[in-house]
């Protein structure tokens, strides 16, 4: 057991020490990676690092994927902030001692405006539009009945218009049950990759490099300088586990704390009480002691019905307040067989 206790320090070491460094806030792009899949931990405030029920561990920490001895089939739905359009897609296969696989799709569509220009203010005839993509591949696998270990590759793309940005990024996990009353204690890193930068068309210009000069060639090929900005990684290390486990209550109370590399520390905690189960109720407060919080209350509500003994369906909600952005609804259905 001792080698696993020695594994979990390293890992920390070595993807914590990278991070631990001044706040810098509002640095990072693609921050719809932030945005949780799944209504179940939505309403949890988002404590899913050692929340080892549903597919949201394959954003959080793709450990717990080796925790399903189950196969299941999750979309999630919401019309996020500003009008968008939010989507999310998960799976998981269970191929019991050779691991557990998981595939996850999430987009984010900001929709289409009017192209408006200072000589056409109402518009000129075309249309922009803005859009995120991330799709996973998830890899996890117990150790021993008490350990386990995960990760996940990430193709993440974002869109406006002519021009679009595109990178490649991993995430590693860790999930350790330890021996009082078997506590989960989770751990990873997410959304450890390169560095993102738009390109296309719309910073290709012509320019006249002296205009001072007559007759000169002014229409030589030029481009807008444009930085590269990273994505926004995570380290995670949190708690979960079961108050009251009988036959028909389950309270599960789990917290996580969060080191991210563009903003301050900050918790997620989370509780769900399960009755016969068949119905969840949840409620948490994401983002505690971070800085320029908006909002953080959340609260939900899940059905789970058994159709046959091999085969159920899930339905969750969740409510989410945003602050100055009002609130948020997400809504999840899984096939669970």
């Amino acid at each position: 057991m001792k080698k696993y206790f020695k594994f979990i320090v390293i890992f920390c070491l070595l993807t914590g020490s990278s991070l631990f460094a001044t706040t810098k806030s509002g640095t990072t792009v693609a921050q719809f990676l932030k945005i949780g899949i799944n209504a179940r931990t939505m309403g949890m405030g988002e404590s899913g690092v050692a929340n080892s029920t549903g597919l949201s561990s394959l954003q959080y920490n793709p450990a717990c994927l080796a925790r399903f001895n189950v196969q299941e089939i999750t979309f999630s739905q919401s019309k996020w902030l500003v009008d968008t359009d939010f989507m999310n897609f998960s799976a998981s296969m269970n191929f019991n001692q050779f691991g557990v696989i998981g595939l996850h799709v999430t987009h984010l569509d900001y929709g289409d405006e009017k192209v408006r220009t200072i000589n056409e203010p109402t518009g000129n005839g075309e249309y922009w539009d803005a859009q995120d993509l991330n799709i996973g591949i998830s890899y996890a696998k117990n150790l021993t009945d008490k350990f386990s270990i995960g990760g996940q590759f990430k193709f993440i793309s974002q869109q406006i218009w002519h021009m679009k940005s595109s990178t490649m990024a991993i995430d590693l996990g860790a999930l350790f049950i330890t021996p009082f009353k078997d506590i989960r204690l989770g751990m990873s890193i997410t959304n450890f990759g390169g560095k993102m930068m738009l390109e296309g068309r719309d910073v290709r210009f012509y320019d006249d490099p002296d205009e001072t000069i007559y007759g000169n060639n002014d229409q030589i090929p030029a481009m807008y300088e444009l930085n590269k900005w990273p994505i926004p990684l995570t380290f995670r290390v949190g708690l979960a586990g079961e108050l009251i486990d009988s036959q028909g209550i389950k309270w599960t109370l789990s917290v996580d704390a969060l080191h991210p590399s563009d903003n301050s520390e900050y918790l997620d905690v989370g509780t769900e009480l399960g009755l016969f189960r068949k119905l969840y109720l949840r409620a948490g407060m994401r983002t505690l002691f971070a800085e320029d919080q908006e909002g953080g209350l959340s609260m939900g509500i899940g059905i789970q019905q058994a159709f046959t003994p091999a085969l159920k369906i899930k339905v969750d909600y969740a409510w989410i307040d945003y602050g100055v952005f009002e609130y948020v609804n997400m809504l999840s259905v899984s096939l669970v067989y």
